[in-house]
Formats: structure tokens, C-alpha cells, sequence
């Protein structure tokens, strides 16, 4: 299975299987995300996921992918449920990004959104079966 047909089964097809990071659900508004495994703090003996990577697109701000994350983060920010589908780098220092592997089988309900170091960043709030966030 790769990561598209993963965002096709939990009915949040990407719009573009090269620049899309994440998907909006058509049948419910939840937001469904990539996020990137070490990407993760610890913050008050909780987990978080960065969401947004401000310093990397410094120049870059009409990259599409870019732009599109940015819209899931205000979502996610005004209420929106987020799933988070959780992936490996290749190599965490290439830009762009390539996926080593992601988990197909579970994905990451998000909880809280908080703002550190100019980020945005989701909880961890749980784990379930892919089965279980179809919508």
C-alpha cells in the first residue's frame, strides 16, 4: 500500500500525490495529516507533532504544500478532528523529504494544538486501527 492509496481508504484523497501533506475528509471536515516521526516533543508529560515547519519555507511561502498545511493547521487550530498518519524519513536532513515508511495500519488522533517556537503543534491523544477512521 503506498501513502496515497492510504489517504484513499480513509476517504481524504490527496490532491496531488507529489506536493500534498495532508487532506481534508469530505464526509466529516476532519483534517488528515502526514507527520514526520521525529518530529515529536515531549511537552507536559505529552506528546506532541509538529504540524508546521515556518523556518524551512523562509522564501519558499508559495510552495503548495506549503500553503495547503497551512490551511490544515488554521482547520485543526479552529476545531477541526485531525488524524495524523505517522512517517520515517529516508534521511531526516534531505529537503524535500522522502518516506522511508509510514504506518498503514494505525493512524494518530490528535488532540491539543499548541504554538511553540513559532510552530504548530498537535497532541498525540491516541491510536487507532485505520479501520476505525474511516469515515
Amino acid at each position: 500500500m503506498t501513502i496515497t492509496d492510504l489517504f484513499k481508504k480513509l476517504n481524504a484523497p490527496l490532491a496531488n500525490s507529489r506536493w500534498a501533506w495532508g487532506s481534508v475528509r469530505a464526509t466529516d471536515g476532519a483534517v488528515v495529516l502526514r507527520v514526520w516521526q521525529d518530529r515529536k516533543i515531549k511537552n507536559d508529560d505529552r506528546h506532541f507533532m509538529m504540524i508546521t515547519h515556518h523556518e524551512k519555507f523562509v522564501g519558499k511561502e508559495e510552495n503548495l504544500g506549503y500553503k495547503e498545511r497551512n490551511e490544515h493547521a488554521g482547520l485543526i487550530r479552529n476545531g477541526r478532528k485531525c488524524y495524523m498518519v505517522m512517517c520515517l524519513a529516508e534521511d531526516v536532513e534531505a529537503s524535500p523529504r522522502t518516506i522511508k515508511s509510514f504506518n498503514f495500519k494505525d493512524v494518530f488522533v490528535g488532540g491539543e494544538v499548541i504554538e511553540l517556537n513559532g510552530n504548530t503543534w498537535v497532541e498525540l491523544a491516541g491510536r487507532i486501527p485505520v479501520n476505525q477512521a474511516i469515515a
